[in-house]
Protein backbone atom coordinates (compact mmCIF):
# COMPACT_ATOMS: atom_id res chain seq x y z
CA UNK A 1 0.00 0.00 0.00
CA UNK A 2 1.42 3.32 -0.86
CA UNK A 3 0.51 6.92 -0.65
CA UNK A 4 -1.77 8.13 -3.43
CA UNK A 5 0.56 10.92 -4.53
CA UNK A 6 3.09 10.53 -7.36
CA UNK A 7 6.73 11.45 -6.94
CA UNK A 8 8.22 14.18 -9.10
CA UNK A 9 11.61 13.48 -10.67
CA UNK A 10 12.56 10.95 -8.00
CA UNK A 11 11.94 13.39 -5.14
CA UNK A 12 9.16 13.04 -2.59
CA UNK A 13 6.09 15.21 -3.23
CA UNK A 14 6.29 18.60 -1.58
CA UNK A 15 9.98 19.11 -2.45
CA UNK A 16 10.23 21.78 -5.10
CA UNK A 17 13.26 22.11 -7.37
CA UNK A 18 16.21 23.47 -5.43
CA UNK A 19 14.22 23.55 -2.21
CA UNK A 20 15.47 21.52 0.73
CA UNK A 21 13.24 20.94 3.72
CA UNK A 22 13.97 18.87 6.79
CA UNK A 23 12.15 15.88 5.30
CA UNK A 24 13.89 16.21 1.90
CA UNK A 25 17.46 16.64 3.14
CA UNK A 26 18.42 13.03 2.46
CA UNK A 27 17.91 11.83 6.05
CA UNK A 28 16.04 8.54 5.92
CA UNK A 29 12.92 8.58 8.05
CA UNK A 30 11.27 5.26 8.95
CA UNK A 31 8.18 4.72 11.06
CA UNK A 32 7.30 1.53 12.95
CA UNK A 33 3.87 0.82 14.38
CA UNK A 34 2.47 -1.75 16.78
CA UNK A 35 -1.21 -1.12 15.95
CA UNK A 36 -2.80 -2.43 19.15
CA UNK A 37 -4.63 -0.01 21.42
CA UNK A 38 -1.80 -0.56 23.91
CA UNK A 39 0.77 -0.41 21.09
CA UNK A 40 3.14 2.30 20.06
CA UNK A 41 4.70 4.32 17.28
CA UNK A 42 8.43 4.78 16.68
CA UNK A 43 10.24 7.19 14.38
CA UNK A 44 13.82 6.59 13.26
CA UNK A 45 15.23 9.70 11.60
CA UNK A 46 18.92 9.54 10.82
CA UNK A 47 20.68 8.57 14.05
CA UNK A 48 17.81 9.62 16.32
CA UNK A 49 14.90 7.55 17.58
CA UNK A 50 11.64 8.64 19.17
CA UNK A 51 8.91 6.45 20.60
CA UNK A 52 5.31 7.18 21.59
CA UNK A 53 2.31 5.31 22.98
CA UNK A 54 -0.60 4.90 20.57
CA UNK A 55 -2.96 7.80 21.27
CA UNK A 56 -6.19 6.49 22.73
CA UNK A 57 -9.28 7.54 24.62
CA UNK A 58 -11.94 5.80 26.67
CA UNK A 59 -15.25 5.12 24.89
CA UNK A 60 -18.46 3.72 26.32
CA UNK A 61 -19.32 0.49 24.45
CA UNK A 62 -22.62 -0.82 25.75
CA UNK A 63 -22.16 -0.57 29.51
CA UNK A 64 -18.38 -0.98 29.42
CA UNK A 65 -15.70 1.71 29.15
CA UNK A 66 -13.14 0.55 26.54
CA UNK A 67 -9.89 1.96 25.17
CA UNK A 68 -10.06 2.97 21.50
CA UNK A 69 -7.51 4.68 19.26
CA UNK A 70 -7.94 8.44 18.95
CA UNK A 71 -7.75 9.19 15.18
CA UNK A 72 -7.41 12.97 15.60
CA UNK A 73 -4.46 12.59 17.97
CA UNK A 74 -2.83 10.06 15.64
CA UNK A 75 -3.04 12.51 12.72
CA UNK A 76 -1.57 15.32 14.85
CA UNK A 77 1.24 13.05 16.06
CA UNK A 78 2.13 11.96 12.50
CA UNK A 79 2.10 15.58 11.27
CA UNK A 80 4.43 16.64 14.09
CA UNK A 81 7.26 14.51 12.64
CA UNK A 82 7.60 16.60 9.49
CA UNK A 83 8.17 13.44 7.43
CA UNK A 84 7.78 13.93 3.68
CA UNK A 85 5.02 12.24 1.70
CA UNK A 86 6.03 8.76 0.68
CA UNK A 87 7.90 8.07 3.92
CA UNK A 88 7.68 4.36 4.67
CA UNK A 89 5.69 3.17 7.67
CA UNK A 90 6.08 -0.47 8.71
CA UNK A 91 3.06 -1.82 10.55
CA UNK A 92 2.63 -5.16 12.25
CA UNK A 93 -0.14 -7.19 10.64
CA UNK A 94 -3.07 -7.92 12.89
CA UNK A 95 -3.30 -11.65 13.56
CA UNK A 96 -6.08 -12.62 15.98
CA UNK A 97 -5.80 -15.76 18.08
CA UNK A 98 -8.81 -18.07 18.51
CA UNK A 99 -8.78 -17.51 22.30
CA UNK A 100 -9.07 -13.71 21.85
CA UNK A 101 -12.85 -13.83 21.43
CA UNK A 102 -15.10 -11.68 19.26
CA UNK A 103 -14.22 -8.38 20.94
CA UNK A 104 -10.49 -9.03 20.57
CA UNK A 105 -10.86 -9.98 16.91
CA UNK A 106 -12.93 -6.88 16.20
CA UNK A 107 -10.57 -4.58 18.10
CA UNK A 108 -7.46 -5.96 16.37
CA UNK A 109 -8.94 -5.56 12.89
CA UNK A 110 -10.34 -2.12 13.69
CA UNK A 111 -7.07 -0.70 15.02
CA UNK A 112 -5.05 -2.19 12.15
CA UNK A 113 -7.44 -0.79 9.54
CA UNK A 114 -7.62 2.59 11.24
CA UNK A 115 -3.82 2.95 11.28
CA UNK A 116 -3.55 1.97 7.60
CA UNK A 117 -6.30 4.39 6.60
CA UNK A 118 -4.73 7.29 8.47
CA UNK A 119 -1.23 6.53 7.18
CA UNK A 120 -2.25 6.24 3.52
CA UNK A 121 -4.49 9.32 3.70
CA UNK A 122 -1.58 11.23 5.28
CA UNK A 123 0.70 10.33 2.38
CA UNK A 124 2.79 7.53 3.89
CA UNK A 125 3.74 4.33 2.08
CA UNK A 126 2.58 1.43 4.22
CA UNK A 127 4.37 -1.92 4.44
CA UNK A 128 2.57 -4.60 6.47
CA UNK A 129 4.99 -6.87 8.35
CA UNK A 130 4.05 -10.17 9.94
CA UNK A 131 5.00 -10.45 13.58
CA UNK A 132 6.83 -13.69 12.84
CA UNK A 133 9.15 -12.06 10.28
CA UNK A 134 10.37 -9.17 12.47
CA UNK A 135 10.52 -11.30 15.63
CA UNK A 136 12.55 -13.99 13.83
CA UNK A 137 14.87 -11.26 12.50
CA UNK A 138 15.73 -10.24 16.07
CA UNK A 139 15.57 -13.81 17.44
CA UNK A 140 13.17 -12.29 19.92
CA UNK A 141 12.43 -13.51 23.41
CA UNK A 142 11.81 -10.16 25.09
CA UNK A 143 10.91 -7.08 23.07
CA UNK A 144 11.83 -4.53 25.75
CA UNK A 145 15.28 -6.04 26.28
CA UNK A 146 15.98 -6.18 22.53
CA UNK A 147 14.80 -2.58 22.03
CA UNK A 148 16.96 -1.34 24.92
CA UNK A 149 19.98 -3.15 23.45
CA UNK A 150 19.44 -1.43 20.07
CA UNK A 151 18.38 1.96 21.49
CA UNK A 152 20.07 2.41 24.90
CA UNK A 153 19.25 6.13 24.97
CA UNK A 154 15.53 5.24 25.21
CA UNK A 155 15.92 2.86 28.18
CA UNK A 156 13.99 5.17 30.51
CA UNK A 157 10.99 5.00 28.16
CA UNK A 158 11.07 1.19 27.95
CA UNK A 159 11.49 0.16 31.61
CA UNK A 160 7.93 -0.76 32.52
CA UNK A 161 6.19 -3.97 31.53
CA UNK A 162 3.45 -1.94 29.86
CA UNK A 163 6.05 -0.34 27.52
CA UNK A 164 6.12 -3.47 25.34
CA UNK A 165 4.09 -1.66 22.64
CA UNK A 166 6.74 1.07 22.43
CA UNK A 167 9.49 -1.55 22.28
CA UNK A 168 7.75 -3.48 19.53
CA UNK A 169 7.21 -0.29 17.49
CA UNK A 170 10.94 0.47 17.77
CA UNK A 171 11.88 -3.04 16.68
CA UNK A 172 9.43 -2.95 13.74
CA UNK A 173 10.98 0.35 12.57
CA UNK A 174 14.50 -1.08 13.04
CA UNK A 175 13.47 -4.15 11.04
CA UNK A 176 12.21 -1.89 8.25
CA UNK A 177 15.40 0.12 8.30
CA UNK A 178 17.55 -3.05 8.32
CA UNK A 179 19.13 -2.53 11.75
CA UNK A 180 20.34 -5.27 14.08
CA UNK A 181 19.09 -8.81 14.06
CA UNK A 182 20.41 -11.80 12.11
CA UNK A 183 23.37 -11.25 9.84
Amino acid sequence: MSCPFPEKEGRPPGCEDGEESEGCSGVQCVIGIDPDVSGGLAVLKGDTAQVFDSPHLKVLVGKTLRKRLDPRSIVHLLQSFGAPRGTTAYIEQSMPFPQDGKQGWWSGGYTYGLWIGILVASGFSVVPVSSRSWKDHFELFGSREAAIALFPSLESQLRRKKDHGRAEALLIAAYGKGLGGKK
